[in-house]
């Protein structure tokens, strides 16, 4: 009778396994049952899938669809927009406004007044054909900064800035000449140096001695030499001013970002009202004041990598020579340039620096001093 009820026992055990087993399986979906496949979104017929756009799940075939440009990526405001950032995508023409722009050319060559995302619909106001009428309506000077340049105020006149020739988004190199001066290494002062000196003499007298100082100052100093006769000779410069010697260096492709002092935009100006016929029409003076004619601009704002900046910014605080020359629109490329000077002008053109002669050609040119005197008219002949 125990073995019976023992043999019960293991049987009903057994039992719960198998339904445990039985339920766990059912719980987990069988195991070896494949995940369920979402299809995915579809995308209406010559519509391109554009990255973080997520196209409509389902098209209607009774709502016609328009094709739009939108943008394939960010880009910042000034950004000139090509096709490597544009393509098409299909909007419900319920849904397309009349500033969108529907083809990929009319946004080649623009520029984003404002940040453009990622997927954005393009519309006429969003881009601009004029930089320069961009940065003066929207965002001033900056918007015609490259990414990663900055920009600053450098003087002109009508010589260096190429007779006025350049306008706002021109591009520029920056001719710089340097003049390099010989300085005394320990006062840092420019050669050549004065000398001082103090010479005593005595002279004895019935009263006594008596001693009196002489100081000479020479200036320049120059040096001293012994001559060939044994004399000895203070050699001065002829020059009372050091002359310096001049190095020139270039600065490619800056850009004009603006010429001239910046003035924000001028508000619209209302509409004059209509006038009342019943009120006397006033008698015209002596006419307008002529408008004066505004002064040439002085100041030319440039934009150029920040190492070049600060260079361009020592040479304007080291009263370098500057100048500017205009390149052609379709120019970036960047040219090995030397720098130029007197060896450079040697070596270049070949000039062979002639011996000294016994003799000269020519005679001595008149002095600016003795032409202006050959220029006075001669009152008793009448000339």
């Amino acid at each position: 009778m125990s073995g019976r009820r023992l043999i019960a026992i293991l049987l009903g055990v057994v039992g719960l396994l198998i339904l445990a087993a039985v339920v766990f399986w059912v719980i987990t979906g069988g195991g070896d049952a494949e995940p369920e496949q979402v299809p995915p979104p579809a995308v209406a017929d010559g519509a391109t899938a554009v990255p973080g756009v997520t196209p409509t799940a389902t098209v209607d075939p009774n709502i016609r669809m328009v094709e739009v440009v939108v943008s394939l990526q960010t880009v910042p405001r000034g950004w000139q927009m090509t096709e490597a950032e544009l393509t098409t995508d299909m909007r419900p023409a319920s849904d397309v406004t009349s500033n969108m722009l529907l083809n990929v050319e009319d946004a080649v060559g623009l520029y984003a007044r404002h940040e453009i995302y990622q997927g954005e619909t393009l519309t006429s106001d969003s881009l601009s054909r004029d930089p320069t009428l961009q940065g003066t309506e929207n965002f001033g000077p900056s918007s015609l900064v490259p990414p990663g340049w900055v920009a600053m105020a450098v003087p002109m006149d009508r010589l260096n800035s190429v007779a006025y020739g350049y306008l706002p988004g021109d591009t520029v190199d920056v001719m710089l000449t340097f003049t390099l001066n010989a300085l005394d290494q320990e006062f840092q002062t420019l050669l050549s140096n004065s000398a001082t000196f103090f010479l005593q003499e005595t002279t004895t007298t019935e009263e006594g001695t008596e001693t009196s100082s002489n100081v000479f100052v020479i200036d320049p100093y120059g040096r001293f030499e012994t001559l060939p006769t044994g004399d000895l000779a203070h050699i001065a410069p002829s020059d009372s001013v050091q002359r310096p010697v001049p190095v020139s260096v270039i600065l490619q492709n800056a850009r004009i970002v603006q010429v001239g002092e910046y003035y924000p935009p001028v508000p619209p100006i209302p509409p004059t009202p209509t006038p009342d016929p019943d009120e006397p029409t006033p008698t015209p003076g002596g006419g307008p004041a002529p408008t004066p004619t505004p002064p040439p601009p002085a100041v030319v704002l440039i934009a150029l990598p920040p190492q070049q900046q600060l260079f361009l910014k020592y040479a304007v605080e080291t009263t370098a020579d500057i100048d500017f020359a205009l390149r052609s629109t379709s120019d970036g490329q960047l040219y090995s340039v030397q720098q130029v000077d007197a060896a450079y002008l040697l070596e270049q053109f070949g000039i062979q620096v002639p011996p000294n002669s016994e003799f000269a050609i020519g005679g001595i040119s008149s002095t600016s001093a003795d032409a202006e005197e050959l220029a006075v008219p001669d009152a008793e002949n009448g000339q």
